[in-house]
């Protein structure tokens, strides 16, 4: 500080560091990521290998429980907040931030008590889930709280943070699995309890980052509803979105059982490597979005929207391109012989993955505007059509049948919302009706038709 001022050298270093500072967020949230998706990846083959394919589905099934639970945290609690958050600072800053982690409590509670019945009450009908509840629903706990504080962290913009806790837990998480297997005690109850504790340590940590918080119980109704007002379809479309990503493994999972699903499942775990670039554009673009609407107006969330929806294309089309050259050789490689029969579906699902992507970046401009009605009828959508569909194709086609109607039902999700967007009055094209006005220090959304 000092240096910058009264050394001769100080305006350059100051001008350097001012030069480098805008992109030192994005660059740190890309790493990070990066390093998330790598060591799950990890963590599924180790697992898949450990486990054997069989006893991976059964795991697979209780994560499935998990991922709806997410779901529901992501429309209800973390999509409101990474974009309201974004428009609030200083004291309103505070008091927000204080209002949501009441929630993210209460949410946490109640989706552990219901994981545990779920889980509890399947296992009579599917007996391998027999003893998992408790060691389910605890992983659960863990886990939302983790990845909702990482999530908080990233809405905060403290990127060095969300690297110390994520290294924190795929570290211990790596290494209790590793040292399980390596001591012949890996079962499914096991891995959970690994996942659990690595979990919770990394939360603890993210705790420890988290605030300054501010309680002020006047403003708690308001925030509350202004939450409600941007989760209530969010959360529906939540639950959609789960539907079209996991019906096809619940049918899987009746209909041929937890080999060929955990076999599908390994299958997807290369596409998860690329989820690098789905999380960094649902954790990077809607406060960059909610910002630039604040302060530019819709010619702002243009200009973001037209960058975001370019990196995906160019992102997605690359994918494409690689998993289908180079997809089948890496399933062989990584899974051996038990996935053999399973390699042609890397290729499929990899025409999933740029449909993913312009979605979730199409779906960044409604939730700066805080409209996210139209992202629930895309998904709304697309989630009939994969109900209506799903079972007939498999018991028609198999899985071939299965990973067809995913595919179509991105699409249908894709098209539905491009539509939507070009609705929007002047969104991609002319001048906006009516900029955003400040209001005590809050952005007021613009009211368009």
């Amino acid at each position: 500080m000092a240096l910058e001022q009264d050394m001769p050298g100080g305006q350059v270093l100051s001008g350097v560091k001012a030069r480098f500072r805008p992109i030192l967020g994005p660059v740190l949230s890309f790493g990070d990521q990066a390093l998330s998706s790598a060591c799950n990846f990890l963590t599924t083959i180790l697992l898949a290998r450990a486990l054997g394919l069989e006893a991976f589905g059964v795991y697979t099934m209780v994560w499935l429980a998990l991922y709806f639970a997410m779901s529901l945290q992501l429309g209800l609690i973390v999509s409101p907040m990474m974009s309201i958050g974004a428009k609030e600072e200083g004291a309103e800053a505070q008091a927000y931030y204080t209002v949501v982690f009441l929630h993210q409590a209460g949410y946490v509670a109640v989706a552990t008590l219901a994981i545990f019945a779920v889980l509890t009450f399947a296992a009579g009908a599917v007996p391998p889930l027999a003893g998992l509840a408790l060691p389910g629903a605890i992983a659960a706990a863990a886990y939302l709280t983790q990845d909702f504080l990482r999530r908080y962290l990233f809405a905060r913009r403290r990127p060095a943070g969300i690297l110390v806790i994520d290294t924190v837990n795929q570290a211990l998480k790596l290494g209790a699995l590793a040292a399980l297997w390596h001591a012949g005690l890996i079962s499914v109850a096991n891995a959970l309890w690994a996942v659990a504790g690595a979990a919770a340590v990394s939360a603890i940590c993210g705790l420890c980052m988290s605030g300054p918080f501010r309680w002020k119980p006047e403003v708690f109704t308001e925030i509350t509803g202004r939450q409600w007002r941007s989760a209530r379809w969010l959360v529906l479309t939540g639950s959609v979105q789960w539907v079209l990503n996991y019906s096809g493994l619940l049918v899987t999972a009746g209909l041929f059982g937890p080999k060929i699903l955990g076999a599908l499942r390994a299958a997807q775990s290369l596409l998860a490597v690329l989820n690098v670039v789905r999380e960094a554009l649902d954790n990077i673009v809607p406060p960059l979005a909610g910002k630039a609407f604040a302060e530019g107006g819709l010619p702002g969330l243009r200009q973001t929207l037209g960058r975001a929806m370019l990196f995906a294309v160019l992102t997605g089309a690359s994918a494409v391109i690689g998993l289908g050259l180079f997809g089948p050789w890496l399933l062989h490689r990584l899974y051996g012989g038990e996935i053999l029969e399973f390699d042609w579906v890397i290729v499929w699902y990899a025409f999933a993955f740029p449909m993913a992507l312009m979605t979730q970046a199409l779906g960044c401009a409604f939730r700066a505007l805080e409209r996210t009605r139209p992202i629930f009828l895309a998904t709304f959508v697309g989630g009939c059509f994969n109900l209506l569909a799903v079972y007939p194709a498999a018991v028609a086609f198999g899985v071939a049948g299965l990973i067809a109607v995913t595919l179509l039902s991105e699409l249908t999700v894709v098209i539905v919302l491009a539509i939507q967007v070009v609705r929007v009055p002047d969104l991609l094209a002319g001048k906006p009706h009516e900029r955003t006005r400040s209001a005590g220090g809050r952005a007021v959304a613009v009211p368009l038709p």
